[in-house]
């Protein structure tokens, strides 16, 4: 594994056999989605480029996954194509989240903990919890049988 000097003192992780060809660009670390990128001119437009969409082969519908959730870790086997459901469903929790579970909310009114799940477009009730760790479990099941393998669990 080798590292790819980025802007903002950051660095991509890619594979041996990939860095020559990924080094003969200068990348930049986007700010605003986090990912290793390129600038390209296109006539009077400007496109970013994504590295990791040149590390695997993709089709276009297709999206593809950081397994580990680091989006500068662009090695082979860090990489997996996917649908944008699949995607969406391979996240972390919200930094906003109170519960430090994905899934887990506090209903105050009813002073339990409340597991949710969102699939094919609908919330899901999983029940409350006296414990969160109760209600974290009961999320993780229910994302390993939606979500398989992109469950994030």
């Amino acid at each position: 594994m080798k590292k790819i000097d980025l802007t903002h003192g950051k660095v991509a992780l890619v594979d041996d056999d990939m860095f020559e060809y990924l080094n003969q660009w200068k990348w930049h670390y986007s700010l605003s989605n986090k990912y290793a990128e390129r600038t390209v001119r296109i006539g009077e437009k400007f496109k970013c480029i994504k590295m990791q969409y040149l590390v695997i082969d993709h089709v276009t519908e297709m999206e593809i996954d950081h397994i580990d959730h680091d989006r500068l870790n662009n090695t082979r086997d860090n990489l997996r194509t996917c649908t944008h459901v699949q995607n969406m469903q391979n996240t972390v929790r919200y930094s906003n989240n109170t519960s430090g579970y994905k899934g887990v909310y506090w209903e105050k009114c009813r002073k339990k903990w409340r597991a949710l799940i969102k699939y094919d477009g609908k919330r899901k009730h999983l029940g409350y919890f006296d414990s969160v760790e109760d209600a974290a479990l009961s999320y993780g099941k229910a994302a390993k049988l939606y979500f398989g393998e992109y469950s994030g669990i």
